[in-house]
């Protein structure tokens, strides 16, 4: 039980370290040494600071720059498909420098030792930085009327109170355009004993330059009297079940993953590398089947490329809260490290990562990717012979690529999962738990319960937890055995017939994608299936190999397409874009999402409309969900899954697990 509330207490104490969650889990140990062994390896501590060096000594930077980013600056993807081992590996590092309220970019040609290009980027917000963050947040609790807004509420300052700098989204009215400002809410851990009895205080928000500390303003609204903390809190918990008997995955011996060089890796037939990224969490590159011999292309890179989470309260402390995590935070950077036998099976490959800091050095984050085989429980195929009595097939076993950003209160188990049949999962859960506001309800009969829930739902006494959408955009380029593909729509129509009994059937009718552009939603009773297809290659049978994206979580957004949270994050209001690949459009909402007053991510990239039948393209993903808010989600959020499958179509001319071995023995029939 002591565990269990421990667990608790720091889980819910996450709710109040966006920005604080990396400064408590970096390693003071010495960075690791890291060998180059790919170009599409992640820079090395060594490179990272000297990069800064160089910045420095070049007058790029200074002793006072932060750098939202130090990040590798990939080749040509022509260049990466054409190297070789032994070849000579260039480095390039792309820097993002803020200095005296100012954004930079700069390019740093590691193999020269020289800064090669430098272009100021006026009115560019980078990501928000642990010295920003801490210095907003230290500004705002000393203000005077933050201290006087707290008395009116009965609450004093002290250890109890704390308050956590959030992005500030865009809303004209705030009129700090040019200014790196944060939206700064309360909270209060009423219990000294128990600091899990985390409450907001509703009403009161700093609006905060976190470059001066200037308070800009002090919202001190309608103030929500704190009642006693809601069931479910420090020791008032319930008792855990009597234990069940173990359930475990195992492996035999050190399995069958092998992890080489920086995090490549192979299991079965697969082969493909993992890199870490401060904004990204992790870009998986360069995944090949091994089809009978033959190394397929099926993904050159595939990450996660920004998420988007409106909530749908208008009250003004609730109403800017339309985060965009990984341009504003950084997936790599809220990247927390995993527990074996929670967060991954104990037999898991558990990976440190090393990150850049903001200050042109790296921390590391122990345990921060795991990768693992499982059996699911599932067959793999199968088929029973009435005649026989006899089941023939095998059970499935798959290859898992993990990691979890701790986003505030939430966190997301983001995994890409390969089977034996060749197909890949691009997998999201989200658990933590809701964000929550005050409220003087108890049950839905109290006074206040029908307005208090209007814009959400009361979870638990004295909670309202807020209704929202979460969109997690993956971009995905992919490679159907090379680069020259075609985006297909195949949309299953209903056809009348006028022979037999027979008064109708369905057919396929098949549409090419020719232009960039947004991926219309099929308006059809039958559906559709979207598959990227490579018309200059055959299989043995003579069909154009094809990857299938089956979609399961297609919700989009909603919201008025002049409002400005909708304005800045465009990909939200298609499931599906389509564009041709050019080597700076990798982030849906574009490079500089934090502040932003203006989408300059994919609606931008597909403006022109160029031809992309038959070229290097690039398929951009939303996977979304609508979360209307239940008690259930209460005091945690049950893991709620979302998926999607990439899935080889006419690539492959049988099914190539036919002759997957999982090397276990069965009972005999």
């Amino acid at each position: 039980m002591k565990k269990f509330i421990c667990t608790l207490i720091a889980t819910i104490l996450l709710f109040c370290t966006y920005g604080q969650t990396a400064l408590a889990q970096q390693s003071t140990a010495k960075p690791p040494v890291i060998t180059v062994t790919h170009p599409l390896d992640a820079l090395t501590p060594d490179e990272i600071k000297t990069a800064a060096e160089l910045l420095r000594t070049s007058s790029a930077a200074d002793k006072h720059s932060l750098f939202g980013a130090i990040t590798l600056l990939e080749p040509p993807k022509a260049d990466v498909l054409a190297w070789k081992t032994g070849m000579p590996i260039p480095r390039k590092a792309l820097a993002i420098i803020r200095n005296l309220g100012l954004t930079s970019e700069a390019i740093v040609d590691l193999s020269a030792n020289k800064v090669v290009q430098l272009t100021k980027r006026p009115g560019q917000h980078p990501m928000i930085m642990d010295r920003l963050w801490i210095r907003a947040r230290d500004a705002f609790m000393a203000d005077k009327r933050f201290v006087a807004a707290l008395e009116k509420r009965g609450l004093k300052t002290g250890k109890t109170i704390f308050c956590t700098p959030n992005s500030a989204g865009y809303l004209p009215e705030d009129a700090y355009q040019g200014r790196h400002i944060v939206k700064i809410p309360c909270f209060t851990s009423e219990n000294k004993l128990h600091p899990s009895i985390a409450r907001p205080i509703e009403g009161l928000m700093g609006i905060v330059d976190a470059e001066t500390g200037e308070v800009l303003a002090v919202h001190d609204r309608e103030a929500v009297a704190l009642p006693p903390a809601p069931p479910g809190y420090g020791e008032d918990l319930p008792k855990p079940d009597a234990p069940l008997k173990a359930v475990t995955i195992s492996v035999d011996g050190n399995g069958n993953v092998k992890i080489s060089e920086n995090f490549k890796i192979q299991w079965l037939n697969w082969s493909m590398r993992a890199r870490a990224d401060k904004r990204a969490g992790v870009i998986i590159s360069l995944v090949k089947f091994n089809d009978q011999g033959t190394f397929r292309d099926m993904a050159y890179q595939m990450n996660v490329a920004e998420m988007f989470v409106p909530y749908m309260d208008p009250n003004p402390t609730w109403a800017y809260r339309t985060f965009m995590d990984a341009g504003e935070f950084g997936l790599g950077y809220l990247m927390s490290s995993m527990q074996p036998g929670v967060d991954c099976p104990t037999t898991a490959n558990f990976i440190d990562l090393t990150f850049p800091n903001d200050l042109g050095g790296t921390y590391t984050r122990p345990k921060a990717l795991c990768v693992f085989e499982r059996p699911t429980g599932d067959p793999a195929w199968r088929h029973y012979s009435a005649s026989r009595k006899h089941v023939t097939g095998q059970p499935q076993t798959e290859l898992v690529v993990r990691h979890t950003p701790t986003l505030g209160n939430y966190d997301y188990v983001i995994d890409y999962v390969f089977s034996p049949q060749g197909t890949i999962k691009l997998r999201i859960g989200s658990t933590g738990f809701d964000a929550v506001k005050s409220t003087a309800a108890t049950d839905m009969e109290s006074p206040t319960a029908e307005a208090d829930t209007e814009f959400g739902a009361l979870i638990a006494p004295y909670l309202i937890a807020p209704n929202h959408d979460h969109y997690f955009s993956f971009r995905l380029d992919l490679d159907v055995d090379g680069q020259a593909n075609t985006l297909l729509q195949d949309s299953f129509l209903p056809t009348p017939i006028g022979e037999g009994g027979r008064k109708s059937l369905w057919t396929v009718k098949t549409r090419r994608f020719l232009k960039e552009g947004p991926v219309s939603a099929d308006h059809t009773n039958g559906g559709r299936l979207l598959r990227l297809s490579n018309g200059k290659t055959r299989t043995r049978l003579k069909h154009n190999p094809s990857l299938w994206l089956n979609a399961h979580h297609d919700a989009q957004s909603i919201l008025d397409l002049a409002d400005p949270p909708q304005i800045r994050a465009g990909f939200a209001s298609n499931q599906f874009w389509i564009s041709k690949l050019k080597p700076d459009e990798l982030w849906s909402a574009g490079l500089y999402p934090n502040l932003s007053t203006k989408d300059e991510g994919l609606p931008q990239f597909v403006a022109d409309g160029e031809a992309i039948a038959g070229e290097d393209i690039v398929v951009w993903y939303t996977m979304g969900f609508r979360h209307l808010t239940r008690p259930e989600d209460f005091p945690f959020l049950p893991t709620f899954w979302h998926e999607m499958t990439i899935r080889p179509a006419f690539f492959f001319d049988r099914d190539p697990s036919m002759t997957f071995n999982p090397g276990i023995d069965r009972p005999k029939q």
